[in-house]
């Protein structure tokens, strides 16, 4: 692709090959195959850029005519262009040029080094005169056809050229894309809004100019310094040298007596040495004297003419014209100033940056920069500062920002990915974490980035409505729960699926779960229960009325849970004799269940916990996350599904739960690296899978709460980030309130009786809790026996420590059941024995209450009232960190 080529024209028609080959360029670069846009960037008529694009259809650039839409670019990626080059210089381009000429007069060829006969024509009205006739053509032959309009249309209005349309150049490449010769209504309004656009970017680069060195207010200064330097002059200057140059010999001949004065060898030598350095001071003295007597006089001329003429014309236009002509007089000193300070000396990088400034290149990133001023910026840091070798590059602009499509030459996007952090700060403007960037599932070197601006996620609605049973499930993968950037919908697929959801605390992990929740509640065939230990349900909001069971405490969620897998697992015998195939068919007769676990960390700290069994004087676990790992194993198929939502998936949070990040659907709000690679495994994070980068709220500012990515199957199979839908408290109240009045999903009576738990009692009991307020810490007796040993103290007026057996006496009367001494009875005890059994039980059982929550209540000592010496025992103020009371509060 070398060779010089000598063969300017091509077939018939005098197609030039150059230009072929300049609008296959540029139809590739743009990926935009309109013939508007050739005839604006390659200066042809509207005739000839359709001879160009059936050149380009035979060559295979772009595909067929589709009327007023624009071609469909076909090659995407410079590098495909070489068999074009080929075809354009070789032995068989006329051939293939045929074709394209085919549909044209072969009596007028479109001459592309001459404009034609309509390029010249004058706008038509009364006074205009006549085209002449192409040359050859005689007197009676006809005048050239008009050009064809550009959307198929007939012409409206009169005809004028594009040199009289087009004002001035368009830097910026934002031209209204519609024909110039054309003088239409809608042609007159994109013209005066691009005329528009050019007065506010010239006021724009007027005031950036400001701030350079050729501003007005640095012109009138430097103006005014070489006006003062004028009036000074070298006599001026020499008058100042001889004068300072007296006055150090002065102070030399002064520090030289005063030695004179004080030495005692060579005392007469230094004598002399001072006396003639005083003799050469006066001589000094003499010199600058005179030569600043003839430089008053010389500088008082030039200060006469330069300021006093100044000064002259102020006074006369202040007494023509009062204060407003002293105002015009000082606007021309100024204008006088400034001319004279117009030129500057600048170093090589000021200078580039002067120029960029007033070319109206932008010096940081902002929303209403045009896209080709952008491009540039971005063009820039990623070859020169990334050393990014580009392909092609293309940017989209959209109402939240830009989307950079990036083909790279022979790499992949992981250098791109790692250097995100550098690339913001070649962009000045741009929110720090808030670039992204999306590995494509198309090519391997094909990506795209977006370039946030302050308001990216507008196109995201708030939480659509749903009425009361009013989706069905296979319907549940269209209920939007929340948009990307672009308005694009997100809407999880749930049905006999399990979800995990991840994001660090603020990231927004509620507001998703909110919004997933309204759809679960306004369906007509599912059963939504939530299990909540971390934050007894507050994480459902309002909806928390549209759920039959939230269980807020260990013995709750088990039930729930053994409830849920009785059914799933007793389902699988029922598909035959009910009809359903292998899987369960959900229907508002015969529903799904749904178990949402909120703040997942927290179960797993509470099964791990477990709870005191009274026969065998043992901690037992929950087993709640065992019981969540068998649903999630054994019971998709009969439609008894998760949803796992925590903070992270790190074996510090869940321990060894590694089943929840192999869950189908998996969603990444703001969240640790870690997590980014426990999830969705190593290098994802080199293809734009990242989550780490998001900034959780702070305080009032939002940041990206609620933002996050997807992965579920083949839908959601490229990193693009979506942010959940938001609907204020008060309505998720309201749609509970409305969901609960319309009566909540039965189980049907076959699911039923696969278990001895019923649903009815799970969801009494829920809705009295609610009731009450009683859905806090587990009543059991972990925190009951320090309870009581708490009013013990009350009761004998919270001293400042008791005896074991003190305290095992104030228990007795509060649960006799468990610390009356008759309980320690045995044969052959008498009262001293008993006493001691049951002060060993006590220790005993305190130590087993405090332990899994890694706390302890050690003896200390303390004085009783009344008393100097001080005493071992369980004091009081250990108890009250125990139960969370102000301990030096007293």
């Amino acid at each position: 692709m070398t060779e010089t080529d000598t063969r300017t024209e091509i077939g018939t028609g005098a197609l030039d090959r150059q230009l072929l080959w300049d609008a296959a360029s540029l139809l590739v670069a743009t990926q935009f195959g309109s013939r508007s846009m050739l005839q604006r960037k390659l200066g042809i008529t509207w005739k000839q850029t359709g001879v160009v694009m059936d050149a380009m259809e035979a060559f295979g650039v772009v595909g067929p005519d589709r009327g007023a839409e624009a071609r469909e670019v076909r090659i995407k990626l410079r590098e495909d262009l070489e068999p074009v080059f080929e075809a354009l210089y070789g032995d068989g381009t006329a051939d293939v040029v045929a074709g394209a000429l085919a549909g044209h007069e072969q009596a007028a060829p479109v001459d592309f080094t001459k404009p034609s006969a309509t390029d010249s024509a004058a706008p038509a009205g009364p006074a205009a005169e006549p085209a002449e006739p192409p040359a050859g053509a005689g007197p009676e032959s006809e005048p050239a056809p008009e050009p064809e309009p550009e959307h198929g249309r007939p012409v409206e209005g009169a005809v004028f050229t594009a040199d009289e349309w087009e004002l001035r150049p368009d830097p910026e490449g934002d031209r209204p894309w519609i024909n110039p010769a054309l003088r239409t209504p809608q042609g007159r309004r994109d013209r005066l809004h691009y005329l528009g656009r050019q007065a506010r970017r010239r006021a724009r680069k007027a005031a950036a100019r400001q701030r350079t060195v050729h501003g007005v207010v640095p012109r009138v200064l430097r103006g005014e310094r070489r006006v003062r330097a004028w009036v000074v002059g070298v006599e001026g200057a020499k008058a100042r040298a001889d004068l300072n140059l007296a006055l150090a010999t002065v102070e030399e001949a002064d520090r030289a007596a005063s030695r004179a004065g004080r030495s005692v060898l060579k005392r007469r030598e230094k004598r002399e040495l001072a006396q003639k350095l005083q003799l050469e001071a006066g001589k000094q003295l003499a010199v600058a004297q005179t030569t600043k007597s003839r430089a008053k006089r010389i500088v008082a001329g030039r200060g006469a003419f330069a300021y006093g003429a100044l000064a002259v014309a102020d006074t006369v236009a202040y007494g023509v014209a009062d204060v407003w002509g002293f105002l015009g007089a000082l606007v021309a000193n100024l204008a006088g100033a400034s001319w004279l300070g117009r030129d500057v000396e600048v170093s090589e990088e000021e200078l580039e940056k002067l120029e960029q400034i007033e070319a109206g290149i932008p010096q940081e990133f902002s929303g209403g920069m045009t896209p080709r001023m952008f491009e540039q910026m971005i063009r820039q840091a990623l070859t020169e500062d990334l050393k990014v070798t580009l392909s092609a590059l293309r940017v989209d602009p959209y109402a939240w920002g830009f989307e950079v499509h990036v083909w790279l030459e022979r790499m992949t996007p992981e250098k791109v990915s790692a250097g995100l952090d550098l690339l913001e700060a070649c962009l000045p403007g741009v929110r720090t974490s808030s670039i992204l960037l999306q590995q494509s599932a198309e090519s391997r070197n094909y990506c795209v980035i977006r370039v946030p601006g302050k308001d990216p996620w507008q196109a995201v609605p708030e939480l659509p409505y749903r009425a009361p049973h009013s989706i069905s499930t296979p319907a549940i993968h269209t209920a939007q729960i929340g948009a990307d950037m672009a308005a694009r919908s997100l809407a999880l697929p749930m049905m006999r699926t399990n979800v995990n959801v991840v994001g660090k605390s603020r990231s927004g992990k509620s507001t998703l779960l909110r919004a997933i929740l309204d759809v679960l509640t306004a369906t007509e065939d599912q059963i939504v229960i939530g299990i909540d230990l971390g934050s007894a349900g507050s994480g459902f909001g309002g909806l928390r009325r549209a759920m039959h069971v939230v269980a807020t405490t260990p013995s709750e969620a088990r039930r729930a849970l053994w409830w849920a897998l009785d059914v799933g697992k007793g389902r699988p015998a029922l598909f035959d004799r009910l009809g359903m195939g292998e899987n369960w068919v959900t229907l508002a007769a015969r529903p799904g269940i749904k178990i949402i676990v909120d703040e997942f960390p927290a179960l797993v700290r509470e099964s791990r916990k477990g709870y005191l069994d009274p026969d065998t004087n043992k901690r037992v676990p929950w087993d709640l996350d065992g019981l969540l790992a068998e649903l999630a194993i054994t019971c998709a198929k009969s439609d008894v599904t998760i949803l796992i939502a925590g903070q992270g998936v790190t074996k510090e949070k869940i321990k060894d739960n590694t089943w929840v990040v192999e869950l189908p659907v998996q969603v990444l709000a703001a969240c640790d690296k870690d997590d980014v690679v426990q999830i969705l495994g190593d290098g994802v994070l080199a293809q734009g899978w990242r989550p780490d980068r998001l900034l959780p709220q702070m305080g009032d500012q939002l940041n990206d709460a609620s933002v996050v990515y997807v992965t579920a199957g083949s839908t959601y199979c490229e990193p693009v980030p979506y942010r959940g839908c938001y609907a204020p408290p008060e309505e998720l109240v309201r749609r509970g309130r409305e969901r609960e009045e319309a009566g909540l999903v039965d189980i049907d009576e076959e699911s039923a009786r696969l278990s001895s738990i019923k649903l009815k009692d799970l969801m009494e009991a829920s809705r009295q809790a609610f009731a009450t307020g009683d859905g806090g810490a587990e009543q059991d007796d972990v925190p009951r026996l320090i309870a009581l040993i708490r009013r013990v103290y009350e009761e004998l007026g919270d001293p400042g420590g008791l005896q074991l057996e003190e305290i095992a006496a104030g228990l007795a009367p509060l649960d006799p059941d468990r610390w009356d001494l008759d309980v320690f009875d045995a044969e052959g005890y008498g009262q001293a024995e008993r006493e001691q059994a049951r002060t060993a039980a006590l220790k005993a059982a305190i130590r087993a209450v405090l332990a899994p929550a890694g706390a302890s209540w050690t003896t200390d000592s303390y004085r009783r009232p009344g008393e100097q010496k001080t005493t071992k025992g369980y004091c009081l103020r250990h108890l009250k960190k125990l139960t969370g009371e102000a301990w030096n509060a007293s």
